[in-house]
């Protein structure tokens, strides 16, 4: 699963657990999704962790990041009314150059649509401004997509519709659903996040730019409040500590390359996700 933008975040679908009400849980996200504009992530992936889930799991973290990661002018017609969104205007802007509209000849018209379905023969059905129903298009050959991802449209004709996906969006970031295995898949430099982990220092940040540069890139994951990657994946502090000291990887393994304590002089017993996405990437995508 790998993005050409060089950054994949991933987040867990208890991302929100200890929110109190769906006002709080919405502004959260809010922040992450800032995160992910911000430092230029080019996919943001939500993966499973039923177990620590609350009143707010996948489906509404999807939603709701998905939303915040759609341009303000395809929002309405591509998420339409949804009592996940109940809360979507107190989203903080993102301030993303998204490009959409008519060239200059005004030969065609770009838009943007979201899959919402993967069948087969090369095509998906993909929501978009065109029309009141998702609509039927096929997949150019060298693309591949899923569902929950945006796509680019080029518009010929609207009465009848005529349009083509073109690629995917060359702004904003993509919210997809994936196992985390499954999104550690690529080259990228591959860093589990926790207290527990390797202390982040000046020479070593050094180093993870240089590798990160030679892999094409991060893929950073992170924990819930309350619940750390750890927690999720069966380990124990002491398992992360020893692997660490030994030089080796942690078993199970989903595919992490390192193990990073990225805020190692915290002076609060509890650094919430969103913190820790800033902390994080504000050190990681500084450059030499």
């Amino acid at each position: 699963m790998r993005t050409e933008d060089g950054l994949t975040i991933c987040v867990p679908s208890s991302l929100v657990r200890e929110a109190e009400d769906q006002r709080e849980a919405t502004r959260k996200l809010g922040y992450v999704a800032r995160a992910a504009a911000v430092f230029r992530a080019g996919r943001l992936v939500v993966f499973p962790d039923r177990e620590g889930e609350s009143r707010w799991g996948e489906g509404f973290v999807r939603a709701v990041l998905g939303y915040a990661a759609t341009p303000p002018e395809l929002r309405k017609d591509l998420w339409g009314e949804r009592d996940e969104l109940r809360y979507a205007g107190i989203l903080p802007p993102l301030r993303v150059s998204w490009r959409t509209g008519s060239p200059p000849d005004g030969a065609e018209s770009k838009t943007q649509g979201l899959v919402t379905e993967v069948g087969p023969e090369g095509r998906v059905r993909v929501n978009s401004p065109l029309g009141e129903h998702p609509i039927s298009l096929l997949v150019p050959s060298e693309m591949e997509v899923e569902r929950g991802e945006r796509v680019t449209i080029r518009v010929s004709s609207r009465e009848p519709v005529r349009a083509r996906i073109t690629g995917k969006p060359e702004d904003g970031f993509q919210v997809v659903a994936a196992d985390l295995s499954e999104a550690l898949t690529g080259d990228e430099l591959a860093i589990a996040t926790s207290r527990h982990g390797e202390p982040l220092s000046v020479p070593r940040l050094g180093e993870l730019v240089a590798d990160a540069r030679e892999a094409g890139g991060y893929t950073v994951a992170f924990g819930a409040p309350g619940r750390g990657l750890p927690d999720m994946l069966g380990l124990t502090p002491e398992d992360i500590r020893a692997a660490v000291n030994d030089g080796r990887r942690v078993e199970p393994d989903p595919g992490f390359d390192l193990w990073l304590n990225t805020i190692p002089a915290q002076g609060s017993e509890v650094v919430r996700t969103e913190e820790a996405l800033f902390a994080t990437l504000g050190s990681l995508t500084l450059t030499e």
